[in-house]
């Protein structure tokens, strides 16, 4: 009896062992769970010779979330252009050219994906899940999320989900960026408003179930009216800038000059084409992005620009409420500087069939 029970025992041991080594062998970086402590007991294995192994094992690192591309809507290695509208529908224009050569047909609804004017969409990962959502500003100041339930290959968008319950407003007109404005690891929400100011709502919640106050704090970055900023690190030194347009035709940089968990700016510089200062006829939006995957920040711009009617034949514009003609155009610049200090030599007009209300 008593040798059958020393051979079970040893058995027992080098089954625990095994199962352990296996373990091991699949997470040899991590430290030691308390399941693989028990199993290394069980193996007869002593306590100093466990702890001198939890210690050489480290800290299990956190599972990645995937990175979404949020400038890529159907996953096929093109860049399109998502855009709001006057009507509050958000649109993708997809990409059926290429990257050098870009090919922008007729304007595809996002269905589900709808607030009551004035869209203003932000393509950005709302819940942490690796699928894209969109965030969405409006015309009355609040700020919508439709959270993404399908793939990124093909989402298909939940209702409408106003941040506290729509008690979280700019004023007239919102244009939201999402940040992580203090470095604690969760989004923050940028949102500029048609007097040119923007505010900053910090995340009171966490990163996959963001929640904020209702009211946010100004930041010391403003521009004419109708601000539509976007963040993005402009001079490549790690920190995150802003990037906007504005109501006067210019598009703004306003330049870190904090850190990461503080962030600070200095004076607003303007953009400029081989060194003349960019201006246009009407509002811009603004979006930063690596158009050409050259690791350089490029910019795309768009302008909106009303005329009054006097004939009275023009669609009548969300602000104004009078007859007026509208015109939509949005502009590549791509970087031919560097990614520390971008320059810009060409404006080139990208040519889709954009609807004349469109918002980027």
């Amino acid at each position: 009896m008593r040798g059958n029970s020393f051979i079970d025992n040893s058995f027992e041991r080098i089954f625990y062992l095994l199962i352990f080594l296996v373990t091991v062998f699949v997470t040899s970086a991590y430290a030691l769970t308390p399941e693989e402590i028990l199993l290394l007991k069980r193996a007869g294995v002593p306590d100093e010779k466990i702890l001198e192994m939890q210690k050489k094992g480290g800290t299990a690192p956190q599972a990645a979330v995937p990175k979404i591309n949020p400038f890529d809507w159907n996953e096929d290695g093109k860049k399109d252009i998502i855009t709001g509208s006057d009507s509050g529908q958000v649109y993708v224009y997809l990409n059926t050219g290429t990257n050098a050569q870009p090919i922008f047909d007729k304007p595809v609804k996002i269905p589900g994906a709808e607030v009551m004017r004035l869209s203003d969409p932000y393509i950005a990962d709302w819940n942490s899940d690796g699928k894209k959502d969109i965030i969405v500003g409006q015309a009355s100041g609040e700020v919508s999320v439709f959270l993404n339930m399908g793939t990124n290959q093909s989402p298909l968008f939940a209702g409408e989900m106003k941040l506290n319950d729509g008690s979280l407003d700019v004023g007239q007109y919102s244009s939201v960026s999402v940040v992580d404005w203090n470095g604690d690891g969760k989004k923050d929400l940028l949102i500029g408003n048609s007097r040119g100011n923007i505010y900053i709502f910090f995340n009171i919640g966490t990163d996959t179930s963001p929640r904020f106050l209702d009211d946010g704090m100004k930041t010391s970055i403003s521009v004419p009216g109708y601000a539509t900023p976007f963040v993005a690190d402009w001079n490549g030194d790690g920190k995150f800038d802003v990037v906007c347009g504005s109501s006067d035709g210019r598009v703004y940089i306003f330049i870190n000059e904090g850190d990461s968990r503080n962030p600070r700016f200095g004076e607003p510089q303007t953009l400029h084409i081989n060194d003349v200062e960019f201006k246009l006829p009407g509002r811009t939006s603004v979006t930063a992005l690596d158009w050409d995957d050259d690791g350089k920040t490029d910019l795309l711009v768009s302008n909106i620009r009303v005329k009054e009617d006097t004939k009275g034949k023009g669609r009548k514009h969300s602000i104004g409420g009078r007859a007026e003609k509208v015109s939509f155009r949005i502009y590549l610049l791509l970087n031919t500087g560097t990614k520390e200090k971008p320059e810009f030599k060409e404006l080139k007009q990208i040519k889709g069939k954009f609807k004349d209300d469109a918002v980027l």
